[in-house]
């Protein structure tokens, strides 16, 4: 098995308010309207910041070391470090002003799983069609074998 899961996954950046995380392995419940769930882990500040604010962006970004070095550990003001940010165009929120692809969400509810928490959101925009990267659990115990 590789690291943690055998599946491959895009490497997202939620950003709600001035913060964000990297999360990934998103589940798409297709239907009107499309639902996303995201799992956080349950003392995740970003989780805490999505239950007060409720509207948040998904961003798909091209630089996964980038995004993990700013949203993959705690920090404040990681908009800031990241230095492209930008307003959401449907929703009260924040978005990384360089993502390839943006997917606004508004927060539906969650249920526990383990030491996470899966997020559901109601999709209510989204747009881009670029490149983004993707986190390969194989790949990276290749090169870490290989050095």
């Amino acid at each position: 098995m590789c690291e943690k899961s055998p599946i491959p996954t895009p490497v997202l950046v939620v950003v709600v308010d001035s913060h964000g995380a990297v999360v990934g392995w998103p589940l798409v419940i297709p239907g009107e309207p499309t639902l996303l769930a995201l799992p956080l882990h349950k003392t995740r500040r970003t989780l805490a910041l999505i239950r007060e604010k409720k509207a948040f962006s998904i961003n798909f970004v091209r630089d996964a070391e980038r995004a993990f070095e700013i949203f993959g550990k705690p920090g404040e003001d990681k908009l800031s470090k990241w230095g492209a940010a930008s307003k959401c165009k449907t929703l009260p929120c924040n978005t990384l002003g360089d993502a390839s692809r943006v997917v606004e969400c508004l927060y539906e509810g969650e249920v526990e799983v383990g030491e996470h928490v899966l997020v559901f959101c109601q999709v209510k925009a989204a747009y881009g069609c670029g490149d983004y990267a993707v986190w390969d659990p194989c790949t990276i115990n290749r090169q870490r074998q290989a050095e």
